[in-house]
């Protein structure tokens, strides 16, 4: 192996070791009963993870990452592929540009500054409320009533990560060989038909990273929810991530950490094949 190879593995390798001895040590202490209460960590084996997965807020949290996951997935994927799409049919490379740069845009600040954002148009005294007045529409209940919390929080993540699908997938059409397009457009081929018929179907790596980026950051989400409810206590936003970060601010140590190593077994269940298919698609070239 080069040096220059092994220089850049090192630093890989010391955070992968160091990465491990946390998840290890964040299992053993889900095993333990540890709180303010018992301050000196008690082996209970799985009871920890027993009494959490009874739980109501553990059960609520869950449906709320899978659901958020499921739609973030699936929009993000379709609103990646139609704005890639777009893209890739412009003809000019600084409108383009452009027009990524702003599609892309939520990812370039923190998920907190964006929930701040929205937040500011969810106000109905200076926000979209305010301007469905001015027009005549009746105001909404953005974040007012529990019917209406989560799809608002829906809405503001699939603003917020649709850009990354749309970056992988445009990557992935510009890859695509141009002569093969070109000649699709001489046989009369319209835009859409190229994309449906020709892009998509070679698109496959692009889904895989998408999909699996967007599952990623959907499950963990944390800044849009706990900032859009104000606090890690509303049920109606929490997430697992958010129920997590509750747990341990009221110093139930031994159940945060069962939560957190459920939330990495779930990802990893979803990640690991993701990745393998990737690297093997990789080695494959």
């Amino acid at each position: 192996m080069k040096k220059g190879t092994i220089i850049l593995v090192i630093p890989t390798a010391i955070f992968s070791v160091m990465l491990l001895y946390l998840v290890v040590w964040n299992a053993v202490f889900s095993f333990m009963n540890w709180s303010l209460l018992n301050p000196k960590p008690v082996f209970v084996g799985l009871l920890t993870f027993s009494n959490i997965i009874k739980s109501f807020e553990f059960v609520n949290s869950l449906i709320h990452s899978l659901e958020l996951s499921a739609v973030l997935v699936v929009v993000g994927n379709l609103l990646g592929i139609l704005l890639a799409g777009l893209l890739y049919f412009l003809t000019s490379n600084k409108a383009r540009s452009l027009f990524l740069s702003i599609i892309i845009y939520p990812l370039a600040i923190s998920m907190a500054v964006n929930a701040l954002i929205w937040l500011w148009l969810f106000n109905i005294n200076i926000g979209i409320d305010w301007l469905f007045v001015k027009i005549g529409l009746p105001q909404f209940p953005w974040l007012s009533s529990t019917s209406t919390m989560f799809p608002s929080l829906i809405l503001v993540s699939v603003w917020a990560y649709t850009g990354i699908a749309a970056l992988f997938y445009l990557a992935g059409f510009m890859n695509i060989d141009k002569t093969v397009v070109e000649a699709a457009r001489l046989d009369g081929a319209s835009s859409f038909k190229i994309l449906y018929k020709f892009l998509i179907p070679n698109s496959s790596n692009s889904f895989i990273i998408s999909t699996a980026l967007l599952f990623l950051f959907s499950f963990r989400i944390f800044s849009l929810p706990y900032i859009l409810s104000g606090g890690p206590t509303n049920v109606f936003l929490q997430t697992l991530v958010v129920y997590m970060y509750y747990l341990f601010t009221v110093e139930f140590f031994s159940q945060a950490t069962a939560v957190s190593t459920i939330i990495t077994v779930i990802a990893s269940v979803i990640i690991i094949p993701y990745a393998l298919i990737i690297i093997r698609r990789w080695i494959r070239r």
